[in-house]
């Protein structure tokens, strides 16, 4: 009799039966197949067994994720007592029973595990109490050691934690004397990493030998992509290996699935004059296998959406902290978000305070470079020898006050983004140096000799103008085409529109929370007074002014004495422009006529004239 045992899932060590009088079972996700599957990933009739010319044969029902067996995709073989069937993440086994029905049980199999079987009856699953033999016995001991696995599988956040429980699985199932996992690296090469359990030198041999054929045996297993066994059965050992069988004693090798090419393998061995391995051994370590496969692609996923969901952290928290909904704004983000993921350099321009270093974060935390670090360097806090040094190190001794070597911002910037603010006030020399870092040269700290090479982003920002600063003599305009690869314009406050809005209540919530107290929102005589100043000072003067009112603020909204802004200018009249006698005569004819609402008789006595006069003039 054959049978076959589901291994993992919400049910482990469910067993169907396969009678010949009755030649036909379907496994699916129906509750009709007479093997229902709780997978979702399984087709409602993904696969069906039949019997015919005394061997049972396996077919895919043109399922969506298809059917495997020993890891191999198929669409219909011949099943052999042990060939592991998975369908979608569950996996069956196809068992030979030693018993047949009616038999009557030995007292070693009365010993045995029971097991219950699930038989349709009745349009409904009835379960009865079987006696399965002594390799169903195994299979169902060795599924508590499965269950076991798969849960704790799960649970483990990283690789080496998962291979340590799949290697205690081996111990404890197969009782190996040595386990070890390898792994295929991004070169293709095979690395161990995890082992349990050493075995001892043959004679004169190095510790170290068995450990090499052990590698040996692990990329056999990998290249030809299915199970081998050592010291077994000739209907079940490769020949092939016969050359480094007896120098191993007894092995086996699994090759670890994974989702579209092999992963790595399974290898255990046992001390010469130890039992051999067994089938139930290599059916055991194939159920690990795949069960590990499953794990680390699951693991790799979760970790792959972790980055992911970290990147698209980091681009909102950059982003976030330049606010702005106004047209200006957006198409400064817009710039952002293409630049950023690029190498290139980026000049920034735009007055003092309009957040110019916010977008300079921003573009690294989108950059290559993101993992590495941001180094800002305000040139204009430097004189002209201090900022050498700042930017590109110094040796002992390089001059008075040098006594030890130090490091310089490129160096420390290196394989990040290094932010030049102000670029505008740095020497003359100091922007040869950073032509040349920027050129792919290297440099020299001061006082040294060592050339130091660098892989950064450079982001440089200025308020001035560089065209006007090269005319003067001030900046070197082959300096000034390499940094403007790509010119981003930030706009000032004054023409951002209701920003200042935005800001004033990204603001205001920042400070309360830092001081626990203060106006929990502006007057509408404040938003007024808001939208109406110049802010010459930017971003940088509306936080100032925010940051006062929450401290100085005693009601529950903000009012414009709060913010201390100057108050507003009333706009000057225009001057009078020149015109002739008789057209200021035609314009105070007609402000008189309007003011007395048209009475011409009263408009005769203000002008001091006659009505023939005044009529003389409106006809005119």
């Amino acid at each position: 009799m054959f049978s076959l045992v589901v291994l993992n899932g919400s049910s482990p060590g469910t067993t169907v039966r396969l009678d010949p009088k009755q030649p036909t079972v379907t496994i699916g996700r129906l509750s009709s197949r007479e093997l229902q599957l709780d997978d979702h990933r399984a087709s409602r009739l993904h696969a069906r067994v039949w019997y015919h010319a005394d061997r049972w044969h396996l077919e895919d029902c043109g399922s969506l994720n298809g059917t495997y067996v020993n890891s191999q995709p198929i669409q219909q073989c011949v099943l052999e007592p042990g060939d592991l069937i998975r369908v979608a993440e569950r996996l069956i086994l196809f068992v030979q029973d030693s018993q047949e029905p009616g038999d009557v049980p030995q007292p070693a199999v009365s010993k045995s595990t029971t097991l219950l079987d699930r038989l349709p009856g009745g349009g409904q699953d009835a379960m009865v109490e079987q006696h399965l033999s002594a390799s169903v016995s195994r299979v169902v001991r060795d599924s508590a050691v499965l269950c076991r696995l798969a849960n704790q599988l799960h649970e483990r956040t990283d690789t080496k934690s998962l291979l340590r429980v799949a290697i205690d699985a081996m111990v404890d199932g197969i009782a190996a004397d040595h386990v070890s996992i390898w792994l295929v690296g991004i070169d293709g090469r095979l690395r161990r990493v995890a082992g349990k359990g050493d075995l001892a030198p043959h004679g004169d041999e190095p510790a170290g030998a068995a450990r090499d054929d052990s590698k040996t045996l692990a990329r056999l297993a990998v290249e030809r992509n299915k199970p081998f066994l050592i010291d077994q059965e000739p209907a079940r050992a490769d020949e092939t290996l016969a050359d480094v069988g007896p120098s191993l004693g007894h092995a086996l090798g699994v090759p670890i699935p994974g989702a579209t090419s092999c992963r790595g393998a399974i290898e255990c061995r046992r001390a010469p004059g130890h039992d051999p391995f067994s089938l139930s051994d290599l059916d055991f370590t194939i159920v690990v296998a795949h069960q590990a496969g499953l794990a680390l692609e699951n693991l790799e996923h979760r970790e792959r959406l972790e980055r992911a969901n970290q990147e698209l952290r980091r681009r909102l928290e950059g982003q976030a902290r330049l606010v702005g909904s106004s047209r200006a704004m957006q198409e400064v983000l817009d710039q952002i978000a293409r630049v950023g993921p690029t190498a290139s350099t980026v000049l920034i321009l735009g007055e003092s305070g309009v957040g110019k270093e916010l977008v300079a974060q921003a573009i690294h935390e989108l950059s290559r470079h993101r993992e590495g670090p941001y180094v800002a360097v305000n040139c204009a806090a430097f004189g002209e020898s201090l900022l050498e040094s700042e930017l590109f190190g110094h040796e002992q001794g390089a001059f008075t006050g040098a006594d030890r070597q130090r490091i310089g911002q490129f160096e420390r910037a290196h394989r990040g983004t290094i932010f030049l603010d102000e670029i505008g006030e740095m020497s003359p020399a100091c922007q040869a140096k950073v032509l040349r870092v920027l050129e792919g040269h290297p440099f020299q700290r001061v006082g040294g000799e060592q050339s130091v090479h660098v892989d950064v982003r450079l982001v440089a920002a200025t308020h001035r103008d560089l065209r006007e600063l090269i005319q003067q003599g001030r900046f070197r305009e082959d300096l000034y085409y390499r940094l403007r690869v790509i010119d981003l314009h930030v706009p000032p406050l004054r023409q951002r529109g209701d920003d200042v809005l935005e800001l004033a209540s990204r603001f205001l919530d920042e400070f309360r929370r830092q001081t626990g107290r203060g106006p929990v929102r502006l007057s509408q005589e404040s938003a007024d007074a808001l939208r109406r100043h110049d802010w010459p000072g930017n971003v940088r003067e509306l936080k100032n002014a925010i940051e006062r009112a929450v401290v100085l603020g005693r009601g529950d909204e903000i009012e414009p004495a709060d913010l201390g802004l100057p108050p507003s200018r009333a706009p000057e009249a225009p001057p009078p422009r020149l015109s002739s006698l008789r057209d200021a005569q035609r314009r105070h004819v007609e402000f008189v006529l309007r003011q007395v609402g048209g009475n011409k008789t009263k408009a005769c006595q203000i002008l001091g004239i006659g009505r023939g006069t005044l009529y003389n003039w409106l006809e005119e």
